[in-house]
């Protein structure tokens, strides 16, 4: 029962992520949602992002994080109370952790490499830059290894929440 919670919930998060950010890509233009993540060398091909696209990356934006913070924080008190209103630690960390994994993965591997690195669709090129700026996968690699450790702490604070509280 445990690991089935944690295989559905993590492919539903990690399943919701990903065509969001997907939806998000298609209906935006790149300046809107990947002029930070991209790399220099298409930044200086290409003028800085306006105020305006700034403020409407945030606004679309904020619903992503509502659900990147809530969703795992959900899943684990539900599966909580699936247990009889006591979750251990482990099991709590682990929960979070797979969504985290899940989603990590989705993004990776389908946005980053498949979409954007080999595929490389005109929706994903900011006007200036050329295709061969976007295919250099190691980038999106060394930006969600960095990413582990903010996800391992946030998973240890929402199993600690949820393990400890009553």
């Amino acid at each position: 029962m445990i690991m089935s919670h944690i295989i559905a919930h993590g492919l539903i998060f990690g399943g919701i992520l990903t065509g969001y950010l997907l939806l998000f890509m298609i209906t935006f233009s790149p300046r809107v949602w990947g002029y930070n993540d991209y790399p220099d060398i298409i930044k200086k091909k290409v003028p800085a992002q306006t105020q305006k696209e700034k403020k409407l990356a945030a606004i679309v934006g904020l619903p992503w994080l509502v659900f990147v913070l809530g969703f795992p924080v959900l899943s684990t008190f539900a599966l909580k109370a699936d247990l009889g209103d006591t979750i251990p630690f482990t099991t709590a960390f682990l929960n979070v952790l797979a969504m985290f994994v899940f989603a990590t993965l989705g993004d990776l591997v389908l946005i980053d490499w498949m979409i954007i690195s080999k595929i490389t669709p005109k929706f994903v090129i900011i006007p200036g830059s050329v295709e061969a700026d976007y295919k250099d996968f190691s980038r999106h690699f060394i930006g969600h290894a960095k990413a582990a450790v903010p996800m391992i702490f946030l998973a240890l604070i929402i199993a600690g929440i949820a393990s400890l509280s009553k």
